[in-house]
């Protein structure tokens, strides 16, 4: 139970430090990169946390991306939902094509390497990691560099694509 404290703890700090730095993400990364730091420089054994404990935190999540739903997105949707399904489909197809090489050379099954592959919130895609497997970790640190990798290139690529089609 002390560990179990002590990494609420150490990811509630982080996540302050985050929010109160506007970085990318805010308390969700804060939380995990702490927790990285901490037992990255810690002996600090693996907990498990307790099943209820998992449940209310998802469940917390799945309530937060609910309430972001209004219905006038259905408008939206309505008028662009060709482009939206073939952008899906595209994405999805992307994924899957590079989880074959990260199953190929990356030593992951074949459903970590997708969901370390898939677009999503990180929350969700590691979420459902640690619900059919082992790969968790791994899932999360794909998922961290990608959610970084976008968010660190988003002016640069609005910038080139701005350029490319005005």
């Amino acid at each position: 139970m002390t560990t179990i404290l002590l990494l609420l703890l150490c990811g509630a700090a982080g996540g302050f430090v985050f929010e109160w730095f506007h970085l990318p993400g805010g308390a969700m990364t804060g939380a995990i990169v702490a927790v990285i730091i901490l037992k990255s420089f810690s002996a600090l054994p693996q907990a498990a946390f307790p099943r209820p404990f998992q449940f209310a935190v998802y469940v917390g999540l799945g309530v937060l991306v609910g309430n972001m739903y209004r219905p006038e997105m259905l408008l939206a949707v309505r008028d662009t939902w060709p482009v939206l399904l073939l952008s899906t489909v595209l994405v999805l197809v992307a994924g899957m094509l590079i989880a074959v090489l990260v199953y190929k050379f990356g030593h992951l099954d074949v459903t970590s390497a997708y969901l370390a592959t898939s677009p999503g919130g990180l929350n969700v895609v590691v979420g459902l990691a640690a619900d059919v497997g082992p790969n968790a970790p791994i899932v999360l640190a794909y998922q961290m560099v990608r959610l970084y990798a976008i968010i660190l290139t988003v002016p640069l690529a609005a910038k080139i694509l701005h350029r490319l089609l005005h």
